[in-house]
């Protein structure tokens, strides 16, 4: 949502900048925008710098929706037992397949893997 909405004000900053009335000859569209319109230039530096934050997130997020792990999981399968496999690599148990595990989380939202016991911890 972040990203769409960052996505759209950047979208009509750029619209509104392009849409401004005929430059004088002897200036450039660059400086007319920065001098004239300095709000415009500023609101769209900083909306860039979100969306480049809030497109990484949902990246970020939607790698994670596609391998079925948590953030949590994700930065400490070291300590989890339950995601190595016999042979000491990483393994998650939970995994389905990106299209299964993208379908299960857009169709049904969070569900209770049931499939394997946690293990206590120790």
């Amino acid at each position: 949502m972040g990203t769409l909405t960052a996505f759209v004000g950047a979208a009509v900053a750029v619209q509104r900048i392009w849409m401004i009335p005929a430059l004088p000859p002897a200036e450039s569209w660059v400086h007319h925008v920065m001098v004239q319109h300095p709000g415009i230039v500023v609101f769209l530096v900083l909306d860039l710098i979100i969306l480049v934050g809030a497109a990484t997130l949902t990246t970020s997020q939607a790698y994670q929706i596609a391998r079925n792990i948590t953030t949590n999981e994700l930065s400490n399968a070291r300590r989890y037992q339950y995601l190595r496999g016999p042979d000491g690599r990483f393994h998650n148990p939970y995994n389905h397949g990106w299209r299964k595990n993208c379908a299960d989380f857009l169709i049904h939202g969070y569900t209770n893997d049931d499939e394997i016991a946690w293990p206590p911890l120790q």
